[in-house]
């Protein structure tokens, strides 16, 4: 991994390029796809915060269990809440919805608090050191809890985010995890001018991201106001991908987990109007309102661009997810 990070502009361009020409699409992908596993391999392998970390979301799904055919736009991770002075539970008390609000939001400052004093600072001097490009990390003006980076570019691609969203939450679930490989596409192109193909990395479940995924959808489904979020178009791509992997069987037999899922959005992601507490068997709602599906659906033509190999249409993933709904509803 090293050893291509630290390759001159011109000799990098190529490795990106002939990998892009094997797999077909742009190297502004094959490009960006390398740097989020250089990054994961920092923050899970040379960081002194390693151990804090755990890999979850879209792009592990990808990267981790090869179950999505999406390119990765952004690396979600857990930050371990012990780290900012909370004890193991501490977070589960029972606490007033009042005070329970005030209590994730001064987790979350103290998470900023965190990333801006503690992390920022170590990324920016220990990458800066091992490459010879300019390169950049800086807190995300619209999240305190992203750190963006930006990463060494030879290529453009105006659909990607130039830019990696390394997206952290002190709030999240570490349970269940496992350790899981993960290699660049570069790597699996060229493994022989790789000391390591791999990186292991923990890495929150399959199953779980299922659920939580049917979580978002839900609270989707139940919006009556505001604007359908940017790049929501990924979830409903990502679940109709897992509903036809050969590995749905077995997460629906794992109907606690989605219990769990919802205990933990409930207290820590309280929302009225996602009516949480529909979500479960029998009431779960997948489709949102027909008022939002023309802004559905252009979001997703816009992202197509970021998906490879068999590309579905929109109907199609629609179709697969009232069929997901219907399921779940009656699973027994």
């Amino acid at each position: 991994m090293e050893k291509i990070a630290k390759l001159s502009e011109i000799e990098r361009e190529e490795i990106f390029r002939n990998t892009a020409q094997r797999m077909k699409v742009h190297p502004a992908i094959i490009e960006k796809d390398f740097w989020v596993c250089y990054i994961l391999n920092y923050l899970f392998k040379k960081s002194k915060w390693s151990k804090a970390f755990v890999f979850k979301g879209g792009t592990s799904l990808s990267k981790a269990y090869n179950l999505i055919q999406r390119f990765s736009e952004d690396i979600d991770l857990i930050l371990d809440w012990r780290l900012l002075g909370y004890g193991d539970s501490e977070p589960w008390n029972d606490r007033t919805n009042t005070k329970q609000d005030l209590f994730n939001k001064e987790a979350n400052e103290r998470a900023f608090e965190f990333l801006k004093d503690v992390l920022l600072k170590e990324l920016n001097e220990d990458i800066r050191r091992d490459l010879k490009d300019n390169i950049e990390f800086y807190i995300s003006l619209d999240d305190k809890q992203t750190i963006n980076f930006v990463y060494p570019q030879n290529f453009f691609n105006k659909s990607i985010l130039q830019e990696i969203r390394l997206e952290f939450g002190a709030l999240a679930s570490w349970t269940p995890t496992e350790k899981a490989l993960i290699s660049s596409f570069v790597a699996e192109e060229y493994p022989q001018i790789f000391k390591k193909t791999t990186i292991e990395v923990p890495t929150v479940t399959a199953n779980r991201t299922f659920w939580e995924k049917i979580t978002i959808l839900h609270k989707e489904a139940n919006r009556n106001s505001g604007k359908f979020p940017l790049r929501y178009s990924r979830h409903y791509y990502d679940l109709y991908c897992l509903a036809k992997s050969n590995i749905k069987k077995e997460i629906l037999q794992d109907k606690e987990m989605l219990s769990d899922v919802v205990k933990f959005k409930s207290k820590f992601y309280r929302s009225k109007w996602a009516r949480y507490e529909d979500a479960k068997i029998g009431t779960i709602k997948l489709i949102p309102d027909s008022k939002y599906m023309r802004e559905l659906e252009s979001d997703y033509v816009k992202m197509q661009s970021m998906l490879y190999g068999e590309v579905p249409e929109f109907s199609e993933i629609m179709i697969m997810i009232k069929e997901l709904e219907k399921e779940i509803n009656t699973l027994k």
